[in-house]
């Protein structure tokens, strides 16, 4: 997704490179969080926040804050701590 400019050249959406970027990296091993470490999950839809539950090199279990649920993530590419500011 982009556009074309004037000049003829495509250029593409802020998002879709960053999109490119993340899945660019690899998906195993999955970095260890401490249990309580804020982290973001991507569901498909978007990004959910929540707390780790458990963590290891196979697979990271978090209890997402909205819909009060668990999700085991196995894909690196989809986990990312939060920053805090």
């Amino acid at each position: 997704m982009g556009r074309t400019l004037k000049d003829g050249t495509y250029k593409p959406k802020p998002s879709a490179l960053k999109a490119s970027e993340r899945m660019s990296q690899p998906a195993h091993p999955l970095p260890i969080f401490r249990r309580g470490t804020e982290v973001q999950v991507f569901l498909g839809a978007g990004w959910g926040k929540g707390k780790v539950e458990h963590s290891d090199r196979d697979r990271c279990v978090v209890f997402l804050k909205i819909g009060s649920r668990r999700v085991t993530c196995y894909d690196a590419r989809n986990l990312k701590e939060v920053s805090k500011k």
